[in-house]
């Protein structure tokens, strides 16, 4: 058919027909046939996505991950449907619509992956395979924290970019993104390494401390169960980065802070509660300290204005061939990292030099030394040119006394 207007209703009524009614056996006999003849239709469908209609290629979208959510969820032996389906080319199409300037698209098409993720080897192909999509809904959260005054920092370093564009709307956009990060966070490799590639620990604690709805808070709290989950891997990877990013206060916050009504959220933010709680008792000022440095997110806290931590503590920072250093060192040259950040990371170089006088050598050699001397008089903040002071003076010191 070459008629939109045809193609179009032709496509409701099959989106009808996959729809689950009230006892769901008519649909599932339709889903079944449809997955019979799964390259037929694959090809119909995705015919559709490359006409220049958003609403006929979303539609097309929808009725194929109905299907595939139908057969998936159901031992009928036809797994194949679901294992030769090309879910790298529906992502791409999705993640383009992702892109629009039209709320409506963006919505759609990310309620269309949220289905499409209800299947497991969806999960993974677009983890894996489909990292860019993926990265462009990750964006998509961050625009409404921005849109909300939040800070919403892009993404750097290894983690895939996206292309800031598009309209987003508040909350049903943010519970629709996190939603599909709940869902991704269901396979335990994911759980793991998603706040390493794509650093979502820090937006979904804005999102949740302004948020309004409790269906975003809940599906926030139920995606650092999930994250914290059962496995070691994913503790161990996502803790440090939980109380880098405050969570025990958001929580603390959500439950003290807030007149939540549904009980089985508060339930759940107690029990996250204990958890980290669990997890964290165990851990001393300095391990507290290597995750905040490893993290890049450098904040006042006492221990870097405590004489007695760096006298306790310096030593350590030369271990690993200087790793923490190095470390404080790669926050001074971050594009992403904050003033306060930099600030920081100049202070606790300066204690470094301070309580271990060879560690000039080093911050030379590293071009450290450079950097920060390039920043007492080239950077925007006063807090930052303060700080760089006062490490080039005790590196000057130390000098003298060499």
């Amino acid at each position: 058919l070459s008629s939109i207007d045809a193609l179009q209703y032709l496509l409701v009524m099959l989106d009808d027909l996959v729809v689950e009614d009230k006892n769901g056996r008519a649909a599932s006999a339709v889903k079944e046939l449809a997955a019979d003849n799964m390259d037929a239709l694959t090809k119909a469908m995705f015919r559709c996505t490359e006409r220049k209609d958003d609403y006929l290629g979303l539609k097309a979208c929808k009725i194929m991950a109905g299907v595939l959510v139908g057969v998936s969820l159901k031992t009928s032996g036809r797994a194949a449907a679901v294992r030769n389906f090309s879910f790298t080319r529906m992502f791409a199409y999705l993640e383009r619509c992702m892109r629009s300037e039209l709320t409506s698209v963006v919505d759609v098409a990310l309620q269309v992956t949220q289905s499409l993720l209800r299947v497991q080897r969806a999960r993974s192909v677009l983890y894996n395979e489909s990292a860019s999509c993926l990265a462009q809904m990750v964006d998509v959260l961050r625009r409404t924290v921005r849109g909300n005054g939040g800070n919403g920092a892009s993404s750097s370093g290894a983690r895939p970019a996206a292309a800031a564009t598009g309209v987003v709307a508040v909350p049903q956009t943010q519970y629709e993104v996190v939603f599909c990060l709940w869902l991704l966070t269901f396979e335990k490799p994911i759980a793991a390494t998603l706040n390493k590639r794509y650093d979502v620990i820090p937006v979904l604690v804005d999102i949740a401390r302004s948020a309004v709805k409790e269906k975003v808070i809940r599906i926030i709290v139920e995606t650092w169960k999930n994250m914290l989950g059962d496995d070691d891997k994913a503790a161990a990877a996502n803790v440090p980065n939980m109380l880098v990013a405050k969570v025990p206060a958001c929580l603390t916050t959500l439950a003290t802070g807030r007149n939540l009504k549904d009980e089985d959220l508060r339930a759940s933010i107690q029990q996250l509660s204990e958890d980290l709680a669990a997890h964290t008792g165990v851990m001393t000022t300095w391990d507290e300290y290597l995750n905040e440095v490893a993290s890049g997110k450098l904040e006042w806290s006492p221990a870097h204005r405590s004489e007695q931590f760096w006298k306790l503590h310096v030593a350590k920072m030369d271990e690993h061939n200087h790793r923490v250093v190095r470390q404080l060192a790669a926050v001074l040259d971050l594009p992403s990292a904050s003033e306060t950040a930099q600030s920081v990371a100049c202070h606790d170089l300066s204690q470094y030099v301070k309580f271990n006088p060879d560690g000039k050598k080093l911050l030379a050699r590293i071009g450290a030394k450079t950097r920060i001397m390039g920043l007492m008089t080239a950077s925007q903040s006063a807090e930052v040119r303060y700080e760089a002071l006062m490490c080039v003076q005790q590196l000057m010191l130390n000098a003298w006394r060499v």
